[in-house]
Parts: structure tokens; C-alpha cells; sequence
């Protein structure tokens, strides 16, 4: 409560245990910043590279869809080498009833 003393709903936090930990709360999370601070998680790093996507979602015909079909690219339609500076992807996932959902990402 405010007084400081725990509610009859106090519920005590989920420790966890674990030899990796993915945060995945955003690109500036406070814990994100707070765990990269604590741990110097930014010494010998590369500078925070950013990207901009677009998604679609088509209604397909039912004989054309595959349930839990996935289909990724790295760096086509974007890259013509390995070596190019542009970077990015696709993703084609498909989603019951009949849709398919489309989607570029390109690196900035």
C-alpha cells in the first residue's frame, strides 16, 4: 500500500535463472539502458544502427495458403554483394484463415 506495507495482492517477482537473457523492450529501454550501463555492454561496440519497415497483409484464396509457412531474406532486394553498405530484408509469413502478411525492412 502507501504506507509501504504489501497488499493482500502482493504478488513477489519472477526471479529468473538463466545462462542468456534477451531484452527486447525497444530500441532505448530503461532497462535496456539501465542492464548496458550496469554491465559496460557498450565498450568495444558498434554505434546503434536503426531500420524502417513496412508490412501488409493480403487475403489470399484459400488453395493458395500454407499454414504456418515462413519464408525470410537477408539483404534481398537491397544488397547486390555481400559487401554493400545497404542492408535489410523481407518476411512473408502466412496466418490463418487465408492471410499473408508481407513485409521490407531496410536499414538506415
Amino acid at each position: 500500500g502507501k504506507d509501504g506495507e504489501r497488499k493482500a495482492t502482493f504478488e513477489r517477482g519472477v526471479e529468473l535463472h538463466a545462462r542468456q537473457t534477451l531484452f527486447a523492450e525497444g530500441a532505448r529501454g530503461s532497462c535496456s539502458e539501465s542492464l548496458m550501463e550496469h554491465f559496460n555492454l557498450r565498450q568495444n561496440s558498434s554505434s546503434q544502427s536503426y531500420g524502417l519497415g513496412i508490412k501488409e497483409v493480403w487475403e489470399i484464396p484459400e488453395e493458395n495458403h500454407e499454414p504456418g509457412f515462413v519464408q525470410h531474406t537477408l539483404g534481398y532486394p537491397l544488397q547486390s554483394s555481400l559487401l554493400d553498405k545497404t542492408f535489410g530484408g523481407t518476411f512473408l509469413y502466412h496466418q490463418k484463415p487465408n492471410l499473408v502478411l508481407v513485409g521490407l525492412v531496410i536499414g538506415l
